[in-house]
C-alpha cells in the first residue's frame, strides 16, 4: 500500500512539473509606452505638425499631432488649439513612433504682456484665442479658388481654399492685388479649420506688388 501511494504521489507531481511552463508561458505582460517631454518655443505651426526650438538645442524639433492631442494651461485647463502660434513658449509630451514623434499633449505657457512697461511686475497674460493660426511658407501655385504653398516642415505643398472674404495684404496691412501671388512668393497664411479643408482668411504677401489707385476724369463737350 505505501508502495502504491508513493508512486501516486510522484505521478501527481511530474504532472504538475508538465503544467506549470504552459500555466507560466499564460501570465499576460503589459507593454508599456514611455512619454517624453520637450520643453521649448513654437516657430511654427502648421496643419500637419508642430515645430518647437528647445532650450537646449538650436534645431527646431518637429512633433506630429492627432484629433486625440489636448492642449493645456499650466494649470491643466483645456485651452484653445488656436493658442498655439510661433514665439510661444511650451512644453510638448510626446511619443515616439517609428520615425516621427507624436504630441500627445500640449502645455501653453504664459507669455508677458507686449504692453510697453516700467513696472517691473508687469502683468502675465496668457495668449489671445482670438489669433487664427498660420503658416510662414512660398507659393507654388495660386488660383482664384485655391492657394498651396511649401513649408520648411512639409514635404509636399499646403493647400488652402481660398474665397471672396480672404484679405491680401503687405507686412504693413496695406492692400495687394490678388495677381501678386505668384509662385515663389513668400507670404504668411492666416486659416481657419472647415472639417478636413483649410480656408484662408488673410494672406500677408512679402515684396508684393502694391496695388496702385488710378482716377478717370471725364471731360463734358457741350453740345453744338
Amino acid at each position: 500500500m505505501k508502495t502504491i501511494s508513493l508512486g501516486i504521489g510522484a505521478a501527481a507531481f511530474f504532472s504538475l512539473l508538465a503544467i506549470t511552463p504552459n500555466l507560466i508561458g499564460q501570465v499576460p505582460v503589459e507593454n508599456t509606452t514611455t512619454t517624453v517631454t520637450s520643453t521649448g518655443t513654437v516657430s511654427q505651426f502648421t496643419p500637419n505638425a508642430i515645430v518647437v526650438r528647445a532650450n537646449a538645442s538650436t534645431v527646431p524639433v518637429r512633433y506630429t499631432f492627432t484629433k486625440t492631442t489636448t492642449y493645456v494651461d499650466e494649470n491643466g485647463n483645456p485651452v484653445s488649439v488656436e493658442t498655439v502660434r510661433s514665439g510661444i513658449p511650451v512644453t510638448v509630451y510626446y511619443e515616439k513612433s517609428g520615425d516621427n514623434l507624436v504630441a500627445d499633449k500640449v502645455v501653453v505657457k504664459k507669455t508677458v504682456s507686449t504692453t510697453t512697461t516700467t513696472d517691473a511686475t508687469a502683468p502675465i497674460t496668457s495668449p489671445s484665442s482670438s489669433t487664427p493660426p498660420s503658416t510662414d511658407g512660398v507659393i507654388t501655385d495660386a488660383d482664384s479658388d485655391a492657394i498651396s504653398i511649401r513649408t520648411d516642415s512639409s514635404a509636399s505643398p499646403v493647400h488652402y481654399a481660398a474665397h471672396n472674404s480672404t484679405a491680401y495684404v503687405d507686412e504693413n496691412g496695406n492692400p495687394v492685388a490678388r495677381n501678386s501671388l505668384k509662385a515663389g512668393t513668400p507670404v504668411t497664411i492666416f486659416f481657419e479649420r472647415d472639417g478636413d479643408n483649410l480656408r484662408a482668411t488673410r494672406v500677408v504677401v512679402k515684396n508684393p506688388v502694391i496695388i496702385e489707385k488710378t482716377t478717370t476724369q471725364e471731360t463734358t463737350v457741350p453740345p453744338q
